[in-house]
């Protein structure tokens, strides 16, 4: 390997630092496949969607944290702005697809990689130079995102138990935490962390992008879409069309995050900070209507739908809310489902990017060749055409919800 993608400050598991080694010797081959096998591939995809996940997470969070450092020494200057630079062309490069052949490996990890190495190495130089504890704390945090990621396997494991530290995003519009979890082609599984005391989120639309939102017990509170609201106090989960009002206003002082999925074929699944546009309007105004109301887009009762699907004995999979709930003009619907888990397995081979949350249960997930433990509150991505297998281990029944981003129809609304 060379020193352009590696530094000793990140650990490295054998296959991340295996697939480092193979990007470089294609590249020092002019770029030849020769070598590069399947599983080589879907390591590559795996990791590639793993570090995607840092656009709004660790890339955007350390670039904002690098502007407050401040140095008088010009080399240190240099470092810091290298960074920057650094940091900004990782996170466009998430507007590129992770492709399913050789250049999986050779282009876009090999981009992660050493572009990864050489933000770790600027950030250290400067450290040295200026003894700041503040850039020191900033460098210590971006190596651990990042070390989440290159220690692992290539099965990137997310939770949606807390907003970490340079991590995640505020949105300028809404004041609203937004947590990545899992980001796909062109759809993404977020969090949207409320710390304040209503735990709001602020009414607003999406011109290009469509939504689900999730909610689980215990809640209590008003969940607006379009001129109409409905109170919730059970789990739900809420088709969004683009154009569409939509929010959540709690009722009491009950904290209450708001998992939710974004998708748009035509701004990304990351357009969920770009592609948004205030909509106050004052509760009184909206019309009540019942959270199973035609209003409400088929809302469906989540956690009731989770105890149905845990309640069977075989392995199953099947939909609760489909692509046409959302599809409209040619941005995509998203197809929200749920899985029953057994002893005996499940195998999940989608042929878009599916993006996974566990939601009741422990048991192991497998893809190309290797296993991580799951359980509830645990997020993570199949690539299109990748087989997973998942498996129950413990005693609770695992289910799971998964989310594909489905493309528009020919005839729209």
């Amino acid at each position: 390997m060379t020193e352009i993608c590696k530094t000793g400050r990140l650990v490295m598991h054998a296959h991340y630092e295996r697939l480092a080694d193979m990007a470089c010797s294609s590249h020092a081959r002019g770029r030849a496949p020769a070598g590069i096998d399947e599983r080589d591939i879907t390591l590559a995809r795996l990791y590639s969607h793993a570090f995607r996940g840092q656009v709004i997470g660790a890339f955007h969070a350390t670039r904002e944290a690098l502007k407050a450092e401040q140095t008088t020494d010009p080399l240190a200057q240099a470092h810091i702005a290298r960074a920057t630079e650094l940091l900004t062309d990782l996170a466009n490069r998430s507007m590129d697809s992770v492709g399913d052949d050789a250049r999986a490996l050779i282009s876009t990890f090999h981009h992660y990689c050493t572009h990864v190495a050489r933000v770790v190495d600027a950030l250290d130089a400067a450290c040295a130079l200026t003894r700041s504890a503040s850039l020191t704390r900033v460098t210590d945090l971006f190596v651990g995102h990042m070390q989440a990621i290159t220690a692992e396997n290539g099965i990137h494991l997310t939770r949606d138990t807390g907003a970490p530290e340079q991590g995640s995003f505020v949105v300028p519009s809404l004041g609203i935490t937004i947590v990545p979890l899992v980001y796909g082609d062109h759809h993404s599984w977020n969090l949207a962390w409320l710390d304040g005391q209503r735990s709001d989120v602020p009414f607003h639309l999406h011109r290009e992008g469509v939504e689900i939102h999730l909610g689980f017990e215990p809640l209590h509170g008003w969940t607006v879409l379009g001129d109409a609201k409905a109170e919730l106090t059970e789990g739900y989960a809420m088709p969004i069309p683009p154009n569409t009002r939509h929010g959540y206003t709690n009722i009491g002082s009950q904290t209450h995050n708001v998992p939710f999925i974004f998708g748009s074929l035509t701004c990304g699944g990351w357009g969920v900070f770009l592609d948004v546009e205030p909509q106050p309007i004052e509760l009184e105004r909206l019309e009540t209507t019942s959270v199973f109301s035609h209003k409400m887009n088929h809302t469906v009762h989540l956690v009731r739908e989770i105890g149905k699907a845990a309640a069977k004995f075989a392995a199953v999979r099947y939909p609760l809310i489909p692509a046409e709930a959302t599809d409209r003009d040619g941005v995509g619907g998203l197809e929200l489902s749920i899985a029953r888990v057994t002893s005996r397995g499940l195998e999940l081979r989608p042929d878009r990017f599916c993006a996974v949350s566990v939601v009741r249960g422990r048991g192991v997930v497998a893809m190309a060749g290797e296993e991580r433990e799951i359980s509830a509150h645990d997020h993570f991505g199949i690539p299109a055409g990748v087989t997973a297998t998942l498996r129950e281990t413990g005693t609770e029944p695992l289910v799971v919800l998964d989310a594909i981003l489905k493309p528009a129809r020919k005839n729209t609304y």
